[in-house]
């Protein structure tokens, strides 16, 4: 098992003397603050300025413990030792400061095999991998025309995630009104945008590895598990080889395009299992899964160490106390639109993990980001076996207040049952 002890000892260094910039987009805030316990200073950078910059994006971060919010990047770059990119969208900036001799821990130019969505699937393809039928149409009109002779699908965008999320079509009537609001909200664009449009990989369970990787290479051990979309998660950390090659046959096809990429940062993969048909990676996330970054936060002690020497090439286990780990998003739809005031118990701060929020006056707010997304953050915890980490969630969950605040506890009874299935198609991960 790599660890520090395998790295040349001229490069091992006391993390307390070095500075990490985190530059995110808001969802990640939570990610800096770990980091901070490790680094003597760490910098959050999150993307505000246009023609008429408003505060929520200015000041996010602000007054959270730990982290200090900087809002002029190039400023902090010759001070900092290593930049830490958990997000997508930045691949030329990766590459341009480590051109400058700059650690860099991030997709770089990997997070093609995210946003490009066709060239994905004819990249896997390629690879040797099961890709469901799809097409790829341009227009609204073209779009609509399809979806009235095929039921059953899911439409997707490539790169401009903010455009719509990727949503099913059982059939036309049902998804008319949704085509009709984005005509509405694509204007100009509605005869140029690109969908890519997938039949549907049905009676299957999704599970997937959340794993890092150093130029393809990948640790010894990894949080593994079941996400219950936008609601919770559910994964223990199991040694990779003991995983079902269904769940890593992606994995090992793609690390030659990974170390071509020089990837050295965190990925998940969204794998559809079923009896008859052959695994499908149905999405790629080239950067930290939301789920579970929030667990790898809690559960692997050493984050800081995994990228500091991965960003140098040099791969190094997790290592970890607690195999299980449970998610539970926190949801409020009054708060992509209105500051929502989160409270909880100062206990439970290290579980409590908060997206573009602040802290004001010793108050936590979730700032609206009129993005469309409910999620204001999440509920994590670990221990020793699944009963134990979903009761710690639960307690947690009965001490958090806030207008139009919901926490769906129902999430982990409906991962518990898909785990099941999953074994009944040979795929054990529990």
């Amino acid at each position: 098992m790599p660890t520090i002890k395998d790295i040349p000892q001229e490069l091992i260094v006391d993390l307390k003397d070095k500075v990490a910039i985190v530059y995110d987009n808001g969802l990640f805030l939570e990610f800096a603050r770990v980091l901070a316990k490790s680094f003597k200073k760490v910098y959050y950078y999150m993307p505000w300025k246009n023609g008429f910059p408003k505060s929520n994006q200015y000041i996010v971060g602000e007054g959270i413990t730990g982290i200090e919010r900087i809002h002029n990047f190039f400023d902090y770059v010759d001070e900092s030792d290593i930049f830490v990119f958990p997000d997508v969208y930045d691949g030329d900036l990766q590459l341009y400061l480590e051109s400058q001799g700059k650690l860099v821990w991030g997709s770089r130019k990997g997070e093609e095999l995210e946003l490009e969505r066709a060239a994905m699937n004819e990249h896997m393809k390629s690879l040797g991998l099961y890709v469901a039928p799809y097409v790829v149409l341009i227009g609204i009109a073209a779009l609509r025309e399809y979806l009235k002779e095929h039921d059953n699908v899911y439409v997707k965008c490539s790169i401009l995630r903010g455009d719509f999320e990727s949503f099913h079509s059982l059939n036309y009537k049902f998804v008319e009104p949704k085509l009709d609001e984005l005509e509405y909200r694509l204007g100009a664009m509605k005869s140029i945008k690109e969908f890519v449009v997938e039949d549907a990989y049905d009676n299957a369970v999704e599970t997937g590895c959340d794993l890092y990787t150093v130029d393809g290479e990948y640790p010894t051990a990894t949080l593994a598990g079941i996400e219950v979309k936008d609601l919770g998660y559910i994964g223990k950390i199991n040694k990779y080889s003991d995983l079902s090659p269904k769940v890593t046959d992606f994995n090992e096809k793609i690390a030659n395009t990974l170390k071509n990429y020089g990837y050295r940062g965190f990925f998940s993969t969204e794998v559809r299992i079923s009896k008859s048909k052959p695994p499908y990676m149905l999405d790629f996330c080239a950067r930290l899964g939301s789920p579970p970054n929030e667990l790898y936060q809690m559960m692997y002690k050493n984050l800081a160490e995994i990228m500091w020497y991965g960003s140098q090439g040099y791969l190094i286990d997790p290592t970890y106390e607690h195999k299980y780990g449970v998610e539970v998003f926190i949801h409020s739809t009054w708060a992509d639109q209105n500051w929502q005031e989160i409270e909880f118990p100062k206990k439970y701060r290290d579980n409590i993990k908060l997206r573009n929020a602040c802290c004001i006056d010793g108050k936590f707010y979730a700032v609206p980001q009129s993005v469309g997304l409910p999620e204001v953050g999440a509920i994590v915890a670990e221990g020793d076996s699944i009963k134990e980490t979903i009761d710690k969630v639960k307690e947690i969950a009965d001490t958090i207040q806030g207008f139009y605040l919901e926490i769906k506890m129902e999430a982990v009874d409906t991962a518990l049952k898909q785990f099941k299935e999953l074994e009944e198609f040979g795929v054990k991960i529990l």
